[in-house]
């Protein structure tokens, strides 16, 4: 097996892997909120698409945030 093949067929593995577990979880959601979950997600795309230069401050803004929660300056 060559390394293209081998690629491939951990991709197929992790593909059909991640789709058991996203069909366990929607099983898990009522349908109520299954579609509060659509409509806040198209709403969020919407407002991104309308917006996006905020979309990438708030992301900058996060991944600051989170930066420097996990690495604290010992002299802090």
């Amino acid at each position: 097996m060559d390394r293209d093949q081998l690629i491939a067929e951990i991709k197929k593995q992790l593909q059909e892997e991640l789709k058991a577990q996203t069909d366990t979880i929607k099983n898990k959601i009522p349908g109520e909120q299954r579609e509060q979950i659509k409509d806040m997600k198209d709403s969020l795309t919407q407002t991104m698409k309308e917006n996006p230069w905020a979309s990438v401050g708030i992301a900058a803004l996060a991944g600051f945030v989170i930066a420097r929660m996990l690495y604290k300056r010992k002299d802090d």
